[in-house]
């Protein structure tokens, strides 16, 4: 095969070119620190970028979430430690009135616990970003004021027992915060189980103790009924102590349903919300029912009913400090009814700072995740800047002998093709 001039000169300008499209290649990645241009200079570079990007970015959205819930949670926190500082210097004023001589004037001990009272009850109702801290999921009304008549403490928001929920990864949502309901308020929890295979029909009553805001005694009755597998209708009633009904007209009654396969409980008329609110407004009565931890189980029924504390704080310490202003000491009950919210509160406070420490140990995992795969982006991206100057440079060397060459090879008609 004869080797044509025209053949030697097409090649030449060929590899030129090439020479000069990788130089500009290079040229361009130094000038902007990236190998990757557009998706063709790297289809599977371009796709494991992306894939690496969307990671990073839902990585800043849970490290978003959690420094939020941690300003939320320490706010908290603040709160709590501030009202039990409050419940614990109330305990120690109590203490001197009960051991007291002073024939009875306990005014100066009832103004200690009125600032006290004002205290927690300002704490209660601290707001941070527009939401009241413990005022669950109502955010337009303070959770706790007076009554009308001046004569108690109730709460004025809707509903102080919602729960705030954040993603902190891609499979855990948290509950961030620490409902009214839990911190203040009376929950009567129900634990144990429900004859799974009881007949249609089979009754099972369980009473217990509730208090209204005075610290008045009644009782509250449940009865669960089975209406059809794995159903039950529950109906309950609050009485007095001539064991008569509060209410002027019975409450609804509720279904519940229960899990085949688990045997949870599954929903409350038709909510998987598994609690829900007693209250009867005239009598000062204001109280949850937790349904959460009961089962279905073969076996004969055997429920408990058990409340985290009789009466709220606020009401407690309210009627404490009317009754030292008419030289009445606070009774046994109610001092232990505030030094048992004291105890609480030491344990909601213990409960959110675990709450705290789980978010700094998760945000940390998440920024030193965030690290890697950066590192990882900048491996598959970034531009090795002396080397690519090193290589340009090699390449411009070959450039520039390719000219020489040229020149000498055909020296009357390559320069002209260039």
């Amino acid at each position: 095969m004869r080797i044509t001039d025209a053949m030697v000169s097409n090649n030449l300008v060929q590899a030129v070119n090439k020479t000069k499209t990788r130089i500009d290649k290079l040229s361009i990645q130094i000038a902007t620190q990236t190998k990757i241009q557009k998706p063709s200079d790297s289809p599977g570079g371009t796709i494991k970028i992306n894939r690496l990007n969307s990671q990073i970015s839902q990585s800043d959205t849970y490290t978003n979430n959690i420094s939020n819930g941690l300003s939320f949670i320490d706010n908290s926190i603040m709160s709590m430690e501030r009202i039990q500082s409050e419940t614990a210097q109330t305990i120690t004023r109590l203490t001197e009135a009960e051991n007291a001589t002073n024939g009875g004037d306990y005014s100066s001990y009832a103004d200690s616990i009125t600032l006290s009272l004002q205290a927690i009850m300002d704490a209660a109702n601290t707001e941070y970003d527009g939401k009241y801290i413990f005022g669950g999921t109502d955010f337009s009304n303070v959770p706790f004021g007076m009554t009308a008549d001046q004569k108690a403490i109730e709460v004025k928001a809707n509903d102080i027992s919602g729960n705030h929920e954040i993603k902190i990864s891609s499979n855990i949502t948290q509950k961030l915060n620490m409902s009214g309901t839990e911190i203040f308020g009376t929950i009567v929890k129900g634990t144990g189980s429900l004859n799974k295979d009881a007949v249609i029909g089979d009754v099972t009553s369980k009473q217990t103790k509730v208090y209204d805001a005075l610290g008045n005694e009644y009782t509250l009755d449940l009865t669960f009924t089975k209406t059809a597998a794995n159903t039950y209708s529950l109906t309950y009633d609050v009485l007095d102590g001539s064991n008569a009904s509060v209410y002027s007209s019975a409450p609804s009654t509720k279904e519940m349903v229960f899990d085949a396969d688990t045997n949870r409980l599954k929903t409350i008329d038709g909510s998987t919300n598994q609690q829900f609110n007693i209250k009867i407004a005239d009598k000062k009565i204001d109280f949850m029912f937790n349904t959460a931890t009961l089962t279905e189980k073969s076996g004969a029924s055997a429920i408990t009913l058990s409340a985290n504390q009789k009466t709220d704080i606020f009401n407690t310490l309210f009627t404490v400090k009317e009754n030292l202003r008419l030289g009445i000491k606070p009774t046994t009950e109610q001092q232990t009814a505030i030094a048992d919210f004291n105890k609480h509160l030491l344990a909601k406070i213990s409960e959110a700072g675990n709450v705290s420490n789980q978010f700094t140990d998760v945000k940390d995992q998440l920024e030193q995740q965030k690290m890697i795969l950066l590192e990882l982006v900048s491996k598959e991206k970034d531009v090795d800047v002396a080397k690519a100057v090193m290589e340009m440079q090699a390449e411009d060397n070959s450039l520039q002998m390719a000219y020489k060459m040229s020149a000498m090879v055909m020296p009357q008609s390559l320069l002209n093709y260039l």
